[in-house]
C-alpha cells in the first residue's frame, strides 16, 4: 500500500520527469560521499537538479510521465541528474569529472528530447555544444555572410576612390 510520502514524490518526480529537456541515470556504487557532494555542487551551480529515488518510484513516475525505454535500467541504485533548460548540461557536468571517478558511476542511459539513449550514444552527445554555444554558433553565421559584403563593398569603392584619385592627379600634373 502506498504511503502518501511515498504518493508525494512519484506525483514530484513525476512533474520532473514531465518538464525535463533531459536527464540521465547513473551508478553511484562505490563512489565517495565527498566526491558525491563536490558533483551535488556543480549539478546545482550548472542549475541540474540531482535525485536519488527507489526503483519502483521511478517506474511509476517515469509510466504516468509517459516515458517508455527505460524499464530495463532500473536496476540497481540510480540517481537521475535532470536538466530543465539546457539538455546537454547533466552530462557535460559529469564529464568534467572523468578523470576523478576513475570509471565509477557510469551513466546507464540517457532521456535527451524525447529519446531514450544508451552509455554508448551518451558520449556522443557529450560533446555536442551547449544552448549558448550554439547560438554565439548561429549568430556567427548570420553575421558572417553579411560582414563579407561589407568588405567586399568598402573594397570596390575603396578601388573605385583609387582610380578616381589617381585620374584626378593625371589630370593635375598635365594641367
Amino acid at each position: 500500500m502506498p504511503t502518501p510520502q511515498k504518493e508525494a514524490i512519484v506525483q514530484e518526480m513525476t512533474d520532473k520527469f514531465g518538464r525535463a529537456t533531459s536527464f540521465i541515470m547513473t551508478d553511484f556504487t562505490g563512489v565517495d560521499v565527498n566526491m558525491i557532494n563536490q558533483i551535488r555542487q556543480k549539478f546545482f551551480e550548472a542549475e541540474v537538479e540531482y535525485r536519488v529515488v527507489k526503483n519502483k518510484l521511478a517506474k511509476r513516475s517515469l509510466d504516468q510521465s509517459g516515458i517508455e525505454g527505460l524499464n530495463d535500467y532500473l536496476k540497481g541504485v540510480n540517481a537521475y541528474a535532470i536538466s530543465y533548460d539546457d539538455p546537454t548540461l547533466p552530462i557535460k557536468v559529469l564529464e568534467n569529472f572523468k578523470k576523478e571517478l576513475d570509471g565509477k558511476m557510469p551513466i546507464k542511459a540517457a532521456y535527451f528530447e524525447g529519446t531514450v539513449i544508451e552509455s554508448e550514444g551518451v558520449e556522443a552527445l557529450s560533446k555536442l555544444p551547449s544552448k549558448p554555444e550554439l547560438i554565439g554558433q548561429f549568430a556567427s553565421m548570420l553575421i558572417s555572410p553579411m560582414s563579407k559584403l561589407v568588405y567586399a563593398l568598402n573594397a570596390n569603392m575603396q578601388d573605385v576612390a583609387g582610380v578616381l584619385k589617381a585620374l584626378r592627379d593625371k589630370k593635375e600634373k598635365e594641367e
